[in-house]
């Protein structure tokens, strides 16, 4: 596997266990963001979650650094829900990093980096009511592949639509 995606201007390193805190303090500054979500979702929760039939070599976890300051990560899960699929689980950029494009840079880096692993595509849920994060995807290009219904069990609160992209 080759290290980590490359997006210009921002460090991006494997989340390490001091990145948590750091991490849950932009969440919980975020209340708006997690809103949309319909709840809050802890930086640990993140880190231990894995879809049905991946192991934990499936799961890469990125902090993403701008001047020795954490401002946001990536959750990507390979081969999910199949072989040459990436699945991206999270992607959370600090308020103060956003409208600035580094999400869509963010996203370049992730087809450039999961092409070179052998993906085919990128495929993503984004809550229905988040329009902002709704019109990035469009505009790059994903194409609604589903639709995730609320699930308590499942800990979904909000209807989520499936976008996918070819790599």
């Amino acid at each position: 596997m080759t290290g980590a995606p490359v997006i210009g201007g921002i460090e991006v390193r494997a989340l390490v266990p001091e990145d948590v805190a750091p991490l849950q303090a932009l969440f919980d500054e975020d209340v708006a963001y997690f809103a949309l979500n319909g709840r809050a979702i802890p930086v640990e929760e993140i880190c231990q979650a894995l879809p049905p039939g991946r192991a934990r070599a499936d799961k890469f976890l990125f902090a993403l650094h701008e001047h020795e300051r954490i401002i946001g990560m990536i959750d990507l899960i390979r081969g999910y829900p199949e072989p040459p699929i990436w699945y991206l689980g999270f992607v959370f950029i600090a308020k103060s990093a956003r409208g600035a494009g580094l999400g869509r840079r963010a996203l370049h880096a992730l087809y450039d980096w999961c092409r070179a692993q052998g993906g085919r595509a990128l495929r993503l849920g984004v809550v229905e009511g988040n329009a902002r994060a709704r019109w990035l995807y469009a505009s790059e290009g994903f194409v609604f592949h589903a639709v995730r219904e609320p699930d308590e069990a499942a800990r979904r609160m909000r209807r989520t639509l499936v976008l996918e992209r070819p790599l």
